[in-house]
């Protein structure tokens, strides 16, 4: 890896975590998907025309990845550390905890938009849809929410 990377990688880690955190609703493995993801950029920096787009796509694809393949993982994980102390405040685990009852696509919209602030046109590259189905899956992923939360 170059210099290039180092610069790269200091100024955008922190997001790729934050973005993998909320798309997975675990920290520790959103640290580890944004690694990889990072890692993915640094393999292709030189010839990426946009290393930041190319690192949102990545680090979504990633994270529908993990779910499609660790769903029943990632409900044992949460019942064995229930409990534990973490960064993230009560309210923020109980709204990490809700966004699981989202279709992915539902819930990778809304942490993108709301706890990222991704606009539509972003989202809808890193999704590989239109912005005005972005906007129909934040209608949609928003009021599921508010009756999870409502309950």
């Amino acid at each position: 890896m170059s210099a290039d990377f180092d610069v790269f990688y200091q100024a955008h880690i922190g997001d790729a975590v934050r973005w993998a955190a909320g798309l997975v609703a675990n920290r520790e493995i959103g640290e580890e998907i944004a690694q990889d993801a990072m890692f993915a950029v640094g393999q292709r920096l030189d010839e990426l025309d946009s290393p930041v787009a190319y690192l949102r796509r990545t680090v979504v694809n990633r994270s529908i990845s993990w779910h499609r393949w660790h769903r029943g993982e990632h409900r044992r994980l949460l019942r064995a550390a229930a409990g534990e102390a973490t960064s993230y405040t009560s309210p923020t685990n109980d709204m990490l905890s809700a966004l699981e009852s989202l279709t992915s696509r539902q819930r990778t919209a809304v942490v993108l938009r709301y706890w990222s602030d991704w606009t539509d046109d972003q989202i809808g590259e890193s999704l590989g849809c239109a912005p005005a189905t972005v906007r129909v899956l934040l209608h949609r992923g928003l009021a599921a929410l508010k009756k999870e939360i409502t309950l």
